[in-house]
């Protein structure tokens, strides 16, 4: 089976692959960022007959991992994170600002004092 259709509930990709290796288990893979799930036959005839399967695997995933943020890597922190601008999470677009506010404010201070 291939469902190259949904998304991963840890990268963010659609790189989702079932295989099933035994007659009573079903794997759950990612080929991008290795995420490995396993269920019960019973299991997985019960999520893929819903109509929102996606967000069934999902569910499972958090239920598995309950710490886990999901998301794309931050390109600064490289931690996987939800929104954000233009790839990097809210928390490294705030001190980046800060760092861009305060050479601003010694920028000012050395043209208005004439440091230079």
């Amino acid at each position: 089976m291939d469902l190259k259709h949904l998304h991963c509930p840890e990268c963010g990709e659609q790189t989702l692959n079932v295989e099933q290796p035994s007659d009573n288990e079903i794997w759950i893979k990612c080929s991008t960022c290795g995420l490995f799930m396993g269920l019960s036959e019973e299991e997985w005839h019960h999520i893929h007959n819903s109509p929102h399967l996606e967000k069934k695997i999902r569910t499972l995933y958090e239920k598995d991992h309950p710490n886990m943020t999901t998301g794309h890597p931050c390109r600064l922190c490289q931690k996987c994170h939800k929104g954000g601008v233009g790839g990097i999470c809210n928390s490294c677009l705030y001190k980046a600002l800060i760092i861009l506010l305060i050479i601003l404010v010694i920028g000012s201070f050395i043209v208005w004092f004439g440091i230079f």
